[in-house]
Formats: C-alpha cells, sequence, structure tokens
C-alpha cells in the first residue's frame, strides 16, 4: 500500500472514544432498563434498519464493516435533489467533476464509479446519459472497491440502484392500489410530469404487487443554447409463486438527447477571477467548399497524405501540435519550445506558433457564467433498457436458494463541433448468478453463509472520433463558426472521394473529398465465471466478515478502425485485416473485516480487500492491445478504518472512517499506464434532534496522486503561451498536447487535478403539522476547498459554498413543494474529467422548481 497516514490516529481515537463510553456489560451482570422513546422519521433520514447490504448479508449499516451511505426515495424528494451530481451533499468522499455536462456517474474517492442495478453492474456510463435518481426507492453509495458478491469494480465506489416497487416495509406488499402524479415547472422553461403507481395482485390465491414509474422532462437550462428531452419509465412485479417460492421481476426503458458541454474555454486565472475572456476568432482553413461549408472537413483540418504515419491518422493535423523532448544532433537541438524548464520539439508550427495558431482580431470581453461552447449542430440520441428477474426459494431451515438473470443494453451516439464523435452501437451486458444463504449455529457462535457463481457476458462496440479535437479555437463570446466546428465522424468517410494509390499500392492520398473518420473502432466480447463464498461470524459482539471470490475471464477484442488513407490502426501481420486478439485471465479477489460492537452503540472496524478491476475503454469494453499481456485486469487494495455509532432510540447515526487505497489501469483512451493513490477520511451524522427538526451533514478530507508518464497532457494555452513569451491569443488557434513526462519529467507523482482535498455539508429538515397538512422546509449547503483545474496546477479554481432550500406543504391527496437552488447565487466553478488544463464548467446561477402532486 502507499502508506497508512489516517488509520493509526483513527485506532487511537476508536480505543479512546470506546473505552470512555463506558465498559460493556458482563456476562450474568444486571441489565439496567433503560425506555427509549422513538421519534417519527418523516424523510426516511436514517439509514434502514436492517436489509440485505452491499455484502448480501441482513445486516443493518451501523454493523457493516465499510464506508457506505444510503438515500431514500424520501430524502430524494425532501432534499430536491435532481441528479447523481447532487448526492455529493449527503455522501462523504464524493466529489464529481464535470464529464461535459452530463450526471451519468458519480466520482468517488477521486474516481469514476460504477452503476449498479440491484446489485449488478451496468455498462459503463461516464457521460452517456443521466442516471435518473428520482425512481429509486433506495440508493446505495459503498466507497471503496465492490465486494466478493458483486465482482469486479472501480476501486472509486460504486452507486447502486433500487427501483421503486410494490413492496413495504410493514407488509409484503401493499394492501390497495395507490398512484401519485407530480407536475414541475421551473426556471428556464423547466418541465417535468412524472406518474408513479402500484397495484395489488392475486393470482390464484397467491398475493403479489406490480408497481411502475414514469417520467418525461422536456426543458431549457441556464446554459444559452441547451435544452434537452428526457424519457423513464419502469415496471417491476413482484408475486409469490407459491409459499416459499418468490417472482420479482422488472423493466426500464430511458431515452435522452441531452449533449455534452464543455463550459468555458480560452481559461486563465483572469478569466476565473474575474470573467475576463481573451476573444478573437479562429484561423482561417474553410475553404467554402460545397460539402462541409459550414465546418472543418479532414482535409481542411489537416494535411492528409501517405506521408503522416497511420498513428496519427494519415494526416498532419493543422489545429494541434504534439510535443515531445528535444533531442540533440551533432550538438544541434531541435527544441523549438519550452514547458516548466523542458525543451520541446513541436512538430508542425516551426518557430513561430503564431503564424499557425494566432486568432484574428484579438481582444478582451466579460462574459457571464450563462455563455458556453455549444453548437445548433450538436446531437445526442440514447436509448438504454436494463432488465431483470429474480426466482427465490426458501426452505423451512432458513436456508435460501436465489436465482437472478440481469440484462443491459445502451445504444448511444453523440456529435459536439469541438471535434468528438461517439457511436455505441447495441452494447449488451447479461449476467446470471446464483446464491446460497444459510445459517449454522455453535453454541457460542453463529454465521451465516453465502456461496455462489456467476456468468456474465459483455458485447460492447465502441467508435470513436477525436484527432482534431479542439476548443480554444472557438470564441464562445460570438458561438461557432466554420473554422472552428469539426465535422462529424460518419460510418463511410469515402462517399465523395476515393483513396489515391502509388505504382507499389501504397496510400499517397485523396481524390475528392473525405469526410471524417472514427479513429478508434474497439470492439470486445468479454465472458466471465466468478465462484463467491462470504462468512458473517458472530461471537457475542465481536463480528468477522470474510469473503473471497475467484473469477475466470474469457477476452475476445479487436481494434477495426483505418486511417484517413484506410491503413489499419492495428496490423501486426500486414494482412490488411483487423487483429482479433483473444486470451484469458483468472484473478482472485478477498475482505477480511473486523468489528465489535460495543454497548454504547459505537462500532469500532477494520477492513482489508484486494479487488480485481478490468482496464476498460469509455464503453467499459476491453481494449485490444491490454489482453495479451493481460493488462486488461489489474489489482487494486484498500485498508480501511472506522467508527460508526447509532442510538437506542434510533435518533443519531454517525460514521467516520479512514481509508488507503490505490489500483494501477491501462487509461481507456490513450493505453497509458496509471498508478492512483487515494487516502482521506470521510464523516457522516444524521440525526433526528425531535419530531420536528432533523439534520444530515458530512466531511471529507481527501489526497488523491497518480503517477503516468504516458497520460495525455492538452497543455493550458495562456499559461505555455507565458512561458514562451506569446500572448494567449497567438496560441489560442490549436491545440499543444503531448504525454505528461513530456512536461514533468519521468516517474512524477502529481495530485489529481480538479479534486478539492477538503468539503463539507449540512443540511436541516424542519416539519410541523397544521390544519392544512404538514408544512416542511429544508435548508443547507456544500463547501469545496480551492483546487487546480489540472494536475499541472495551471489556473486555481476558488473555494465556495452552495445553499439550497426548500418549503413545501404536505397534505393527504396532494403535495406542494418549491425547491431553490444554489440559493445565494454563488459563483463557482468544476474542473473537466478529460481537458482539465483547457475546459472548466461555470456554475449555474439561481435556479427554483415548484412541484404539484396529488396521490390517490
Amino acid at each position: 500500500m502507499h502508506n497508512f497516514k489516517y488509520l493509526p490516529q483513527l485506532f487511537a481515537s476508536a480505543t479512546i472514544g470506546t473505552v470512555a463510553i463506558g465498559p460493556v456489560s458482563a456476562v450474568g451482570q444486571e441489565m439496567e432498563t433503560v425506555e427509549v422513546t422513538v421519534v417519527r422519521d418523516e424523510n426516511s433520514i436514517m439509514p434502514s434498519g436492517d436489509g440485505t447490504s452491499s455484502f448480501g448479508f441482513d445486516k443493518a449499516l451501523v454493523e457493516t464493516p465499510r464506508s457506505i451511505s444510503e438515500v431514500s426515495a424520501d430524502l430524494i424528494e425532501a432534499y430536491s435533489l435532481r441528479s447523481v451530481d447532487d448526492l455529493v451533499r449527503l455522501t462523504p468522499g464524493a466529489f464529481t467533476s464535470s464529464f461535459f455536462g452530463i450526471a451519468g456517474a458519480m466520482d468517488i474517492r477521486g474516481e469514476s464509479a460504477d452503476n449498479f442495478y440491484r446489485g449488478f453492474r451496468r455498462i459503463a456510463n461516464p457521460g452517456a446519459v443521466k442516471t435518473n435518481i428520482r425512481g429509486a426507492q433506495n440508493l446505495e453509495i459503498m466507497r471503496g472497491p465492490v465486494t466478493p458478491l458483486y465482482g469486479t469494480g472501480s476501486v472509486g465506489g460504486q452507486l447502486n440502484y433500487i427501483p421503486k416497487s410494490a413492496k413495504t416495509d410493514t407488509t409484503k406488499y401493499i394492501a390497495e392500489a395507490t398512484g401519485q402524479i407530480d407536475a414541475t415547472l421551473g426556471s428556464y422553461d423547466q418541465k417535468i410530469i412524472a406518474a408513479e403507481g402500484g397495484l395489488p395482485v392475486e393470482i390464484a390465491g397467491r398475493a403479489g404487487g406490480i408497481y411502475a414509474f414514469a417520467e418525461y422532462e422536456n426543458s431549457g437550462s441556464f446554459y444559452d443554447g441547451f435544452d434537452h428531452e428526457d424519457y423513464l419509465a419502469q415496471v417491476t412485479f413482484d408475486f409469490d409463486l407459491s409459499d416459499t417460492l418468490l417472482l420479482e421481476a422488472g423493466l426500464q426503458w430511458q431515452k435522452s438527447n441531452a449533449i455534452q458541454v464543455s463550459g468555458w474555454n480560452r481559461v486563465t486565472q483572469e478569466l476565473i477571477d474575474s470573467g475576463t475572456y481573451v476573444t478573437g476568432g479562429a484561423p482561417v482553413r474553410n475553404s467554402d467548399s460545397g460539402l462541409g461549408s459550414d465546418r472543418l472537413l479532414p482535409q481542411e483540418s489537416g494535411f492528409v497524405t501517405g506521408a503522416a504515419p497511420n498513428f496519427i491518422n494519415s494526416s498532419f493535423s493543422g489545429v494541434g501540435t504534439f510535443c515531445s523532448p528535444a533531442t540533440v544532433d551533432g550538438g544541434t537541438s531541435n527544441s523549438n519550445y519550452s514547458y516548466n524548464g523542458f525543451d520541446l520539439f513541436c512538430p508542425g508550427v516551426g518557430t513561430n506558433i503564431e503564424d499557425s495558431y494566432a486568432l484574428t482580431n484579438p481582444g478582451t470581453a466579460q462574459i457571464d457564467h450563462s455563455t458556453i461552447f455549444i453548437d445548433p449542430l450538436d446531437f445526442a440520441d440514447t436509448t438504454a433498457i436494463t432488465a431483470y428477474v429474480d426466482l427465490t426459494k426458501s426452505f423451512n431451515s432458513g436456508t435460501q436458494w436465489k436465482n437472478q438473470l440481469f440484462y443491459d443494453y445502451m445504444d448511444h451516439t453523440k456529435y459536439q463541433s469541438w471535434g468528438f464523435t461517439a457511436d455505441y452501437p447495441g452494447a449488451e451486458v447479461i449476467e446470471a448468478r446464483s446464491t446460497l444463504s444459510f445459517t449454522t449455529d455453535f453454541e457460542t457462535v453463529a454465521v451465516d453463509h453465502i456461496t455462489g457463481v456467476s456468468l456474465r457476458h459483455e458485447d460492447l462496440d465502441l467508435n470513436h472520433a477525436f484527432y482534431d479535437e479542439t476548443f480554444d479555437f472557438r470564441d464562445i463570446s460570438v458561438g461557432p463558426t466554420a473554422n472552428d466546428r469539426i465535422d462529424w465522424a460518419v460510418s463511410n468517410p469515402y462517399a465523395n472521394g476515393s483513396i489515391v494509390y502509388d505504382a507499389n499500392g501504397n496510400p499517397v492520398g485523396i481524390d475528392g473529398t473525405v469526410r471524417r473518420n472514427f479513429n478508434e473502432e474497439q470492439v470486445s466480447t468479454l465472458f466471465n465465471a466468478g465462484a463467491f463464498y462470504l462468512a458473517d461470524i458472530q461471537y457475542n459482539q465481536l463480528n468477522l466478515l470474510l469473503g473471497a471470490r475467484y473469477d475466470y475471464y474469457d477476452v475476445e477484442a479487436a481494434e477495426e478502425a483505418r486511417s484517413l488513407l484506410g491503413i489499419l490502426f492495428a496490423d501486426a501481420n500486414g494482412d490488411n485485416q483487423p487483429d482479433t486478439v483473444s486470451g484469458t485471465e483468472d484473478g482472485l479477489s478477498w475482505n477480511l473485516s473486523v468489528s465489535y460492537q460495543f454497548d454504547s452503540g459505537f462500532v469500532p472496524y477494520l477492513t482489508l480487500a484486494e479487488s480485481s478491476s478490468l482496464s476498460t475503454n469509455q464503453l467499459g469494453g476491453i481494449i485490444a492491445s491490454t489482453v495479451e499481456n493481460g493488462e486488461f485486469l489489474q489489482d487494486s487494495e484498500l485498508a480501511e478504518a472506522g467508527i460508526k455509532f447509532a442510538s437506542d432510540d434510533e435518533r443519531i447515526y454517525a460514521a467516520v472512517a479512514a481509508y488507503d487505497q490505490e489500483k494501477t489501469y491501462r487509461d481507456g483512451q490513450t493505453g497509458a499506464l496509471i498508478a492512483v493513490y487515494s487516502e482521506g477520511w470521510e464523516f457522516e451524522a444524521r440525526a433526528l434532534l425531535s419530531e420536528y427538526f432533523s439534520f444530515t451533514a458530512t466531511a471529507t478530507h481527501i489526497e488523491t496522486t497518480e503517477v503516468s508518464d504516458g497520460a495525455l497532457a492538452v497543455i493550458n494555452g495562456a499559461e505555455f503561451a507565458q512561458q514562451n513569451g506569446l500572448e494567449a491569443w497567438q496560441v489560442y488557434g490549436g491545440r499543444i498536447a503531448g504525454v505528461r513526462s513530456t512536461f514533468v519529467g519521468s516517474n512524477v507523482e502529481l495530485d489529481r487535478g480538479g479534486l478539492p482535498d477538503n468539503m463539507l455539508s449540512l443540511y436541516g429538515n424542519f416539519t410541523y403539522p397544521t390544519g392544512l397538512g404538514k408544512f416542511t422546509s429544508s435548508v443547507g449547503f456544500s463547501w469545496a476547498d480551492e483546487t487546480y483545474t489540472d494536475a499541472l496546477e495551471t489556473v486555481l479554481l476558488p473555494s465556495y459554498t452552495v445553499w439550497t432550500a426548500s418549503v413545501g406543504l404536505v397534505a393527504s391527496q396532494y403535495e406542494l413543494l418549491l425547491s431553490i437552488n444554489n440559493l445565494f447565487d454563488e459563483e463557482y466553478y468544476t474542473s473537466a474529467d478529460l481537458f482539465d488544463s483547457v475546459v472548466v464548467k461555470p456554475s449555474e446561477g439561481r435556479t427554483g422548481s415548484l412541484m404539484f402532486s396529488y396521490k390517490f
């Protein structure tokens, strides 16, 4: 492990705290009778008392020896949570950077987290479609590697989505038909309508229930030019086939046309501090040809020639340079620029980069947060389908046999005019899991067992075009022009042109006009067979939680992309056919946790875990270049110590954890090897102060660093210009990039950019009965520390505090809820997951919404 800086302090605190609370009651000692007053939890703020945990056991959250947070449907409504980005208000260790405006997945402990659906890992979704949390009955956010029950996953953590169903807490199924219709109107033409309802079902004397939820949104946005239309429908069915056999099934369908938005480009410290933006038009590159007169075709944004290597798409880019360390030949250096004291060779721009990249008519202007990099030609279309079927057999002995089938599908395409096109046609995942749960009791020890097997098949096809991806050439105060709009990729780039060959059959150029190609076409299939065993061992107040999993992987992958001259990017044997690579690997994951439950309600614990994780592309597919050497499978490690507390009267819950975790993986886009180290501590508290007042609080300190010589570094243009005696506008017409070691040296450990070291949140809720119904209100804030945009620390983003508030009235058949986000109109900024040195997302201003609900 990296180190254990925070763990000794936490162990010391645990020892002092638990001893100070008082002794543990001894066997035979006369017990004192304590009267407990239970306060009704109106908004389900407190964690559920019991339920199947991430380990599969019926353990209360306070007894589960991992850092986990629960967010209920009631809490989502009470705090007006809209997306996974809002979950950071209630989740320590979470801070979600901007993945170009799409709230698809959380970032936990400095890593992109996986999305799970009822315990099954979904297709990766960092920036494809928003994860709508309003259809969830419960959300479980676990920090750290996945447990042996679930298989492989992100070392950062997981968001497990539990859909609404006809089950209830007090009875097995709802007793009568119930329903609700919601209508929401808000700022910037926000319009949402939702409906949900459940029915009890009885067939041949057997009980069951069906529940459905649907939502439609057609809304504008605080950001100029951005609007979206989203659909979500889900249905669940639960039915007792017999006294001992339970059927559970569900289907979810989602459709969206929300595009990605990067935010601001031409990022400088002055832009962040005062809103002063460098203006100026892109260099004139468009030829005004009939085809693509409104955008840059490959022959306009670059020079397509057989002299250009195929790994740079057989084209010398005119909108970007890829720098490398300068070399010396015969006493003469080829250096033409420098950065951070390192001499560089940046091809294609000579010694006067301004001759190629200078803006026209440069100047400055003030811009506001609603002005962003966006284009009317940008598009996106996503369809996602998720389905499941469970059959659970219960035996008189208490043994339970559960067989589950899970299916996930996504079809997604998008285009952003800064030069990115993606197409994921018909991505599919299917997984089957069979689990046997039973208990063995000894005289002083009780052991709950879970053992089982799983089979998973993934069929994923990723197509990306990004070679001329450029941000700074557009003046967002003016909007898109033909000289700063990169053409989108198409499946047949040669509809209006053809490849020219020389006498030896080598491609040398293009006759006519070529369209943009996909420079990544990664096709992969994965078969995973796993076997797992977990044991929950209870000896008086001492608990030992053990788990192990063995996984076998059979992978087949290919890179099918061809350059603009039809040359395969990967063709090891030279047969002009895509290289299909296959291989097998296996891995062992394990978890060891020990905890002790004091009579005072404190539960200290220690967890050590190792988990296998997959090195994948953005869709979750296996990259062909990692198959032969087995690098598609990497290990992650976790050491975590914590203390949890739950009061007897169920009015207080608190947890603090210190952790140290690390992993090594291959980057999904560049193939670079990256080692990530994360350590810190997390605190969470929830309390029912009275029948009227409640609050939640979180605190996080996190330090995440990484080492990667080969990671892609896109350099901040203004910083590059300043270090080379130029003005920012003289380089903004193109992109300056290279591998990271070119700019910082080899084997350098850097802080991850855009991730604040310290975060806090505090939210309070007040309810009071009136003659009209129950009056509700909530108010709170989230605070984030200052942080640099990127690992090279070029621009400092200030700390900020964002307040949200709501007020409502809940009656027997209707509800009104007024919500205000960013109550005091705080201006702040979040860094991007990609291109973090050149784009930053400005905050939304104050927005409000009014929801009316009718219940029947």
